[in-house]
């Protein structure tokens, strides 16, 4: 009873980041048997166990996978969704959370980078300025409206320069996609086939 409080406990703080599953029973003070290896496999499913830099990892692969094959993506952006998605006690640690480097580091690294993302930079966002530089006709923003749903969210931005952006977004159960797309007929292509791919997973 004393362990399976303590794993319950630990689970309700975030704490589920550990080295191993012994360091895990141990830690509640009790001796690694097979009743607490029982009593643990309950739970297991809830923590996650390796190195706290394996599962940075694991996260980062994880939202990489989720993004558009070929796009770019904003570092900082990207860097708070990946660090809200990170266990409490890995984000509590010094130096617990993903940094910008660490996100372009693995940008470069082609293990992580399957999609052949792009850092979003100022010199990369002027260069395709001219694809957002264009008027919307209501035809095209009722074609970009009518994929809303519960969920799955989309909006015209106009950017710091005054031309426009479709933002695309999704809630935590789709998850947590956030990207802007040229306004024209090949983004909202891009966006169904996005949307039909993370509702039929």
């Amino acid at each position: 009873m004393r362990l399976k409080e303590f794993l319950e406990n630990k689970i309700n703080n975030k704490e589920i980041v550990w080295d191993n599953k012994s360091q895990l029973i141990k830690a509640a003070g009790e001796k690694v048997n097979g009743n607490n290896i029982k009593i643990l496999k309950i739970y297991e499913k809830k923590f996650k166990f390796g190195s706290v830099q394996k599962i940075k990892d694991q996260e980062i692969l994880k939202y990489f996978s989720k993004q558009p094959k070929n796009s770019f993506i904003s570092v900082e952006g990207a860097k708070k969704i990946i660090n809200e998605n990170l266990p409490k006690n890995i984000t509590e640690k010094p130096k617990g959370k993903v940094s910008t480097t660490l996100i372009y580091s693995r940008l470069n690294d082609p293990k992580f980078n399957k999609n052949n993302l792009k850092g979003q930079t100022i010199d990369n966002q002027v260069s395709k300025f001219k694809d957002y530089d264009v008027k919307l006709s209501n035809r095209f923003l009722e074609k970009v409206f009518n994929l809303r749903e519960q969920g799955i969210y989309l909006s015209i931005e106009e950017t710091s320069r005054g031309s426009k952006t479709i933002r695309f977004k999704t809630s935590e159960n789709y998850g947590n996609f956030n990207n802007s797309f040229p306004p024209h007929e090949d983004s909202i292509k891009e966006i169904k086939k996005i949307i039909n791919k993370i509702k039929n997973k």
